[in-house]
């Protein structure tokens, strides 16, 4: 907490220095649409949900250097970068803790990036200078995304050609050995438009074995026949090499934290995506979207430290059409969205153990899901919207030695139903109650002793979700919005550390507060705040009224934008986490790893294409962790450290 003390004495300050009052002024508006929250472009007002738009201006006033460091300031989002490069990360929406990734779905353009099992989302496949934006759409998505869609979704959108012809170029260095250059170009001719961006990075990372090294190539081809008939393509090519230092032991980590008992335990990884997209317009009879997606990705494995190697090849099909008819109801307007979402995903794993020896893994994912939603106007500024969707999924598990095979299939249902009531140009208010469901990944569904086959006890996680919440922009300068939330999930799956299993829980329940402001309280001035409480609560079982590990209830960030004008502004931010139990320490009889609070801080020039630009992250040099371990009794534990204070520096040139 003194941190934020610190942190509204540097917020005062800046108000106090008297920048010229004719310093540029810029227009501070509401983000007016999102895609991600219907599937479909849709007033955010009209969304029955917290929703968040990251855009490419934020992106550049922010001290991010990886796509996971783009959401650590948003409310109710809790971003745990295991070795601070960006590459092995989770992004927790609402406090799901050690299973963060396999409860919030990630998207590109769209396009499913939740893997088949538990290695989860590779968040270095998407460089900073391929993103236009980030939707972040808070709670139950599992009506029109499925499986994972619990916590949230996050959409990354990537960008596309706006101008008859534009050309970008950046060049980054820092702490660490860290760098990068980036490129794009692209332009509009006509019906055609096209952009091509390419990237390199690389880091010696904060602590021994923490390197990355990472290159992406991608673009996107459109098409517009007509009016009523356009298509696209866009694509990526991705392939790094990151080494994997692992977590430090208690009295190890306290004498030296940058330190790694796994000097020479890493792993490469080669990735490449496609995605044909194709949108037509049918009249008076609505519209027709489908995207028919590929991705191929190779990751060669080799932990010395366990005496284990594997190579990993996944391959995964997507197909999503969808048809939306917007026409009235009973002279009330009326919008009607139904698709359906086929995926397989086909994984063939080759490992080599001292204990196993040679081992081949083969696992194959159908998935069918078929969903509906219904947006009326019951009047003109009230909107209910109704969802439904059912999705079966199918897994056939092989082992080649000894030779097994097993195969295992589910369904489950999901829905929703929400009412939003727009009192205000920019100012709505909503309720809504929605089912989730998560399907267990292929790794928590194998058992491998003393036979391989399906684990029979392990059932699909179920959940039921309560919302309202209310945004408002008081003036053009002052917007507000707050949201209460109540989840009980059934059958959450955990991985349990007395067994060494992935089992169910019963019952848990998160409950929990969100809430943001932004003012303009001068021309040259912009301040934000936000805020997060939630009670992470197990419920029944042996651990009845105990924290969910991994979790905290206290979440928040501050931070202002000073244009200081002749081009110049300043960026500062803090972001504060409470304190939270280990991961595993369902019975909260270890220690909780402390509260940690950052400062960051970024002061950038722009002249005409140019920009100029420095940043100094954790500027007061906190040792923090952001992740640790213990074992089942607690007389072990595991910690990784985040980066201590760290700079950088560069210049871009675009037009």
């Amino acid at each position: 907490m003194k941190r934020f003390i610190s942190f509204f004495s540097l917020f005062a300050l800046l108000i106090s220095i008297p920048f010229p009052i004719h310093a540029q002024k810029e227009e501070v508006t509401l983000e007016e649409v999102v895609v991600t929250a219907t599937r479909d472009t849709e007033e955010i007002r009209k969304v029955a949900a917290n929703v968040t738009v990251i855009t490419r201006d934020d992106i550049e006033q922010s001290n991010a250097r990886t796509t996971v460091d783009l959401m650590r300031d948003e409310v109710g989002v809790v971003v745990r970068d295991f070795y601070g490069t960006g590459k092995a990360a989770s992004v927790d929406i609402r406090g799901f803790g050690e299973t963060a990734p396999l409860n919030t779905l990630v998207l590109v353009d769209g396009r499913r990036v939740n893997e088949v099992d538990l290695s989860g989302v590779d968040w270095t496949q998407i460089p900073l200078n391929q993103i236009e934006r980030i939707e972040i759409v808070r709670g139950a998505g599992s009506v029109l995304y499925g499986d994972n869609a619990v916590g949230g979704v996050i959409n990354i959108i990537t960008k596309k050609p706006d101008k008859p012809f534009s050309v970008q170029a950046e060049g980054v260095t820092g702490s660490y050995g860290s760098g990068s250059a980036a490129g794009s170009v692209g332009g509009k001719w006509g019906p055609l438009s096209a952009m091509m961006n390419v990237n390199y990075s690389t880091t010696d990372g904060y602590r021994d074995n923490g390197s990355l090294r990472a290159k992406n190539f991608g673009g996107t081809l459109i098409y517009d026949v007509s009016d009523d008939l356009s298509f696209n393509f866009s694509g990526n090519l991705h392939s790094d090499d990151a080494g994997y230092p692992g977590g430090l032991p208690e009295p190890v980590y306290d004498q030296d934290r940058k330190s790694t008992l796994r000097p020479n335990d890493k792993a490469k990884t080669d990735d490449v995506y496609g995605l044909l997209g194709v949108k037509a317009k049918l009249g008076d009879v609505g519209r027709i979207e489908a995207d028919f997606s590929y991705r191929h990705r190779d990751v060669d494995t080799l932990f010395p430290s366990f005496s284990f190697k594997v190579e990993s090849r996944l391959g995964t099909w997507g197909l999503t059409p969808r048809y939306i008819l917007e026409k009235p109801l009973l002279n009330h307007s009326n919008k009607l969205t139904v698709g359906t979402d086929l995926y397989r995903s086909d994984q063939n794993a080759d490992s080599q153990s001292a204990f196993a020896g040679a081992n081949r893994l083969a696992v194959e994912k159908k998935s069918v899901g078929v969903y509906a939603l219904d947006e009326f106007s019951v009047l003109e500024n009230l909107i209910l919207s109704l969802g439904y969707r059912h999705e079966w999924v199918k897994y056939d598990l092989l082992q080649e030695t000894p030779r097994a095979e097993d195969e295992t299939k589910d369904n489950e249902p999901a829905y929703s139903a929400s009412l939003s009531y727009l009192f205000a140009k920019n100012s709505s208010a909503f309720v809504s109650a929605k089912r989730s469901f998560r399907f267990p990944v292929s790794d928590e569904l194998i058992r491998f002793f003393p036979t391989f086959q399906v684990n029979p006890s392990i059932k699909p996680q179920t959940g039921y979700h309560y919302e309202a919440g209310v945004r408002h922009a008081f003036t053009d300068d002052v917007q507000a919005n707050m949201t209460f939330f109540w989840i009980d999930t059934k059958d959450e799956i955990f991985f349990n550390p007395v067994t060494f299993e992935n089992t169910n829980y019963p019952d848990t329940r998160r409950q929990g507060m969100e809430t943001g402001l932004n003012v303009r309280p001068l021309p040259w001035l912009t301040a934000w705040g936000n805020y997060t409480y939630i009670i992470p609560v197990l419920r029944g079982g042996d651990f009845s009224g105990k924290d969910i590990p991994g979790v905290s209830r206290y979440k928040g960030s501050v931070g202002a934008q000073a244009d200081m004008g002749k081009g110049f502004l300043l960026d500062a931010r803090l972001t504060y986490v409470g304190s939270r139990y280990l991961i595993s320490d369902f019975s909260n009889q270890v220690d909780p790893m402390d509260g940690y609070s950052t400062v960051d801080t970024k002061l950038t020039y722009s002249w005409k294409g140019l920009r100029a630009f420095f940043g100094i992250n954790n500027l007061f040099n906190k040792k923090y962790e952001e992740w640790a371990v213990t074992n089942a009794t607690g007389t072990t534990q595991v910690f990784y450290a985040a980066p201590e204070r760290n700079f950088f520096g560069g210049l871009s040139y675009s037009f």
